[in-house]
This record gives C-alpha cells, structure tokens and sequence, in this order.
C-alpha cells in the first residue's frame, strides 16, 4: 500500500519552470514538494540550445530566484560570448548575419540548473528526486499525485499540482480534464502531438577555436526544422538539430553526425562527457502558442507543458522562468484563500497574456510558424534568401522594431533588391523553385504579418476573467479560420482546429 504525505503545493518537475514555480510560491507562503524523475546529481542536465539573453532581466525572469548569484558563476558560462545570429544555407551561398543589441549567452545548463535546484531548495522546497509521477488524484479538482520514489509507492495529497513536466506532459494525459467540477465545460487547452518538435544535441569539443564562436548558428534542414551550432566557448559547441512532429521523421543522431563530418572544423573533434558516459540528450519541444488556458481546478501548468517556451523566438529558457512564478504566485494565494477554481486560478492566465504580455506575442508569431510549414522546403528557403535581414528578425523576435510606412518600404526595397541579385546569379535555379512560386509564397509571408498583427491584438484582450472566456476564443477561432483561407490551407493542414 501506497504510504502518503501531504503538501499546499506539488510542483511536478526540477527544470527552469518548476524551479521557478516551486521557489516562488514557497516564498509566498506556501508548503511545497518538488517532485523530479532524475538523481539529485543530475538534475538540470536537460537537452535545449541552452541560448539564454539578459539572464538577469527582473522581468524576464521575475520573483525570488537570484539570477545575478547564480550566472556569476564560471562554470555556468554567462559570459556575454555572443553577439550575434547567423543563418547559413550553405548551398545557396546564403548567409544573415543579426546582431544583438546587447550580448547573449550559450550556458552550460547542467551547472545551470543545478545552481537552479540549490536555490530553491534554500528557499523552502521540499525536493524530492527520483521521483517518477505515475497517476493522478482527482475528485472534482485536481487533488494529487501518484508516484514512485526510490522504488516505493507514495501518494502526494495537495490542493494545488503545478505541471512542469516539460512538453507533451504525461501530468497532462493522466488528468481527466472532462470529469472536473467547472461549468458549462473546462477552458484547459489539452495540447496534440503534432504541436510539438523533436530535437537531439551534442556537445562537440574542437581541437582548435571555431570562426563562429561569437555566433549561434542555423541552417536549413530537408524537413521543416534547423540544425544549429552554438558555442558555449570557443571550442565547445552545442550541436544540434530538430523537427516538427508534423513532418517526415528524421534519423536525428544519424542526420547531425552527416553534417558534422563535413565540416573541417570538426575534424578531429569528440563528443565530451558527462557522468561517465557522451554528453549527448534528446529531447521533446514545444512549438505551438502558449495554451488558451492553462489551468483547470487545482492545477496550473507552465513552460513546456504550457507552450510557452518557443524555440524558434528564442524564448525557451525566459519563458519557463516567468510562466512558473506566475504559478507559483497563483497557486500560494489560491491556496491562502481556500479557492483553487478555474475562476481564482484566472490570473495565471491575464498575467502571461496580458500583465507581462510575452505570451501574446508568442501566440501571434506562432502565425509564421503555421504559414511556414504550409511551404515546400525549397521555396522557403528562399523566401528566406531573400527577405533583408530586419524583416528576419521580425520573425524570430518577439519585439517589433518597424511598423512606420517608411520602414516598411525600406523592407520591400531590400527584399526586391536581393530578389533581382539572386535571380541574376541563378540562385534557385537547382531548386526547382520559380519566379510564380516564390511571389505567391511572399504574397503569403505578406498576409501573415497582417495576421500576426491581428492576434497581436487580441491576444493583448485576454479577458480578465473566466467570464468573457469563450466569447473571446470563438473569436480568436474566427481569426485562425480566416487566416488559414487568406493562406489557402488544406483542411489537413490546418494546425487548430
């Protein structure tokens, strides 16, 4: 028989979010368990890009985690290497080059995350690790979990389960949204697999230092997804590539070993270790919006669970970290207040979308996401030959440098001009790609941002409350249906629905 113990918060997971999450609602007052499947010692060694800009940014990642202690450490390699983004489709003879306004960083997140753990651990958090959540406990709320901990049976009892178990949660699949007590139905947004990526890395240590070492670093895949290489130090890089679940499997172990025996700067090159064994992970991605809702009675989910860490924007890391203390915030005062209803659990949502306002943003340059995936590999890739540098970072970013007319001009100038060069040079020739293909696919890149604007827009009109809820959604529904005909999506592929 399972033995039991009882908390105010369980918090499911020992990344970026849940260290967040747990953190912060302890230092809210709150009785907190945190639950995670690995060893102690190996907490935080988790497969991402590790890319992290402005750690110590109080906004983009707020409440009681002290960032500034925690990057100041060597060993975590906060150290403001890079100054840039490049894009490399080498076959095309293509390169972009974005600059940063202010440096960024390629981490070690293992010694990252450990520095994360410790933190919340000092501020109050029960931690438990090896721990592998295998049920849920629910009776008209979400009441607990079920777990196996160093091979025993436990039963965690609380009134509020924050989900940080990463993408396509298996928090999320065990929890029978339909059977909580709301009315008329619940708001939970239950995420499908397509909406998510797959992605493996390596970290490559070189004998002598790469050119790009200033530089993260992507190029096109043959399916919709990107292999990169950012280097945490002149001679350790993070390799890696990944796909949307949407798209043909790819061999990924097999397809980045390909692209790196062509490369003479790998020449000679290891993989390096950690604990006893190649430092190689692989791992599942969120690349959809941030969830409509992201909370039901007695549960809150965050991070990659909640979409809100999206790869392609550069957001993965900043979006765990301000998606869990806004629940660790929601749920310390939900519980003080004895009130753990879809109604009271609201502000976890407001905040994302509205209060700080990454979420909308998020969800309205998913719309690229979708338009992009609509396109054959070759013609996107030169759609992206050509479009200037400016209207790239657009895309990829969540902040809006252009919206003026002369701006905007100065974009169409600069793509009609790259057009005009790489037509003359018979860039595209071997692509099989045409004057008539590339000018509906930029009719179509042109829509979108029109698009993106409107999501924009009403994303920043979440509703305050659980009561304009469903009015609001059939209109964001109404915007996707309009934009996807604007696009001239087949039903099939049609990524909402």
């Amino acid at each position: 028989m399972a033995r039991s113990e009882a908390y105010e918060v369980i918090v499911v997971g020992g990344g970026i979010g849940g260290c967040f999450a747990a953190a912060t609602a302890a230092a809210n007052g709150a009785e907190v368990v945190q639950l995670e499947r690995k060893p102690a010692d190996q907490g935080g060694f988790i497969a991402c890009g590790d890319a992290i800009k402005s750690p110590t940014d109080p906004k983009g990642y707020p409440g009681p985690i002290d960032m500034a202690a925690i990057t100041s450490d060597e060993a975590v390699l906060a150290d403001g290497n890079i100054d840039k983004i490049e894009w490399w489709d080498e076959e095309l003879g293509v390169r972009k080059v974005l600059p940063y306004e202010t440096h960024s960083n390629v981490i070690d997140r293992y010694e990252f995350g450990q520095h994360l753990l410790e933190q919340t651990g000092e501020l109050g958090v029960t931690q438990h690790f090896n721990t592998v959540v295998n049920g849920i406990v629910q009776n008209g709320q979400v009441q607990g979990v079920e777990a196996i901990r160093d091979g025993e049976s436990v039963e965690y009892e609380a009134e509020m389960v924050i989900d940080a178990a990463g993408a396509q949660s298996v928090i999320q699949d065990m929890v029978d949204f339909e059977d909580l007590a709301v009315e008329p139905e619940p708001t939970f947004e239950k995420p499908h697999y397509t909406h998510f990526g797959s992605a493996y890395r390596e970290i490559i240590e070189t004998d002598e230092p790469v050119e790009y070492q200033n530089a993260i670093v992507g190029k096109p895949l043959e399916e919709m997804g990107y292999v990169w290489y950012f280097p945490r130090s002149p001679t350790a890089i993070n390799v890696g590539l990944g796909f949307q679940m949407n798209k043909e499997p790819i061999a990924l172990a097999d397809r980045l070993r390909e692209d790196v025996e062509d490369r003479p700067e790998f020449d000679g090159a290891s993989v390096a270790d950690r604990f006893d064994k190649k430092n190689k992970l692989g791992a599942a991605l969120a690349l959809r919006r941030p969830l409509d809702s992201m909370i039901a009675p007695g549960y809150i989910t965050v991070g990659c669970a909640a979409g809100t860490t999206h790869p392609i924007t550069g957001k993965g890391i900043r979006g765990a970290a301000f998606s869990g203390y806004s629940a660790g915030k929601t749920a310390a005062g939900a519980v003080a207040d004895g009130d753990v209803s879809e109604q009271r659990l609201w502000e976890h949502n407001h905040y994302l979308y509205v209060e700080h306002g990454e979420a909308a943003k998020l969800a309205a340059r998913d719309a690229y996401n979708v338009a992009a995936s609509s396109i054959d590999i070759p013609v996107l890739r030169a759609v992206a030959a050509i479009l200037p540098e400016d209207e790239i970072r657009e895309i990829v970013s969540t902040k809006t440098s252009f919206d003026d007319l002369a701006s905007k001009l100065s974009i169409a100038a600069g793509a009609t001009k790259n057009l005009v060069s790489h037509y003359r040079k018979g860039t595209f020739e071997h692509l099989g790609v045409s004057k008539e293909m590339l000018y509906e696919a930029l009719m179509g890149f042109r829509t979108t941002r029109e698009y993106v604007d409107r999501y924009e827009e009403h994303y920043e009109n979440y509703p305050a409350s659980r009561d304009g809820y469903f009015e609001w959604l059939a209109e964001r529904d109404r915007i996707d249906d309009e934009f996807y005909d604007a696009i001239d999506l087949e039903p099939d592929a049609r990524k909402y629905q």
